[in-house]
């Protein structure tokens, strides 16, 4: 039996766990795919379910069902609240300072 079994839990989810603890109720949050997207959404399901999602495909408010698999996956767009176009994203949205948190990649946290 390997170590992760004996625990019941893998070093990327307990990761993506203590990334999801970061986040709080009234962040606005610039996403990345993959370990960011699933820590975001876990914080959305559990202790932050008014942070507002914001993946650089222009989806702000989004509360996807199912993890995306890209920045261009239409559950992004089913499930916002509204879509902009990325240079309005980019300008209004990050350059304007109404985002609070971007977590974009997740390759090691310390």
């Amino acid at each position: 039996m390997s170590e992760d079994q004996k625990l019941g839990f893998t070093p990327n989810e307990m990761m993506t766990i203590a990334a999801s603890r970061a986040l709080k109720n009234d962040d606005v949050c610039f996403v990345g795919i993959g370990a960011p997207s699933a820590a975001c959404n876990v914080a959305r399901l559990t202790h932050a379910p008014d942070i507002t999602l914001i993946y650089e495909s222009g989806t702000i408010g989004t509360a996807p069902d199912v993890l995306p698999l890209s920045i261009g996956d239409g559950e992004l767009c089913e499930t916002a609240v509204t879509t902009v176009a990325v240079p309005e994203m980019f300008r209004y949205w990050l350059q304007g300072g109404r985002i609070s948190i971007g977590f974009l990649g997740a390759a090691q946290l310390d």
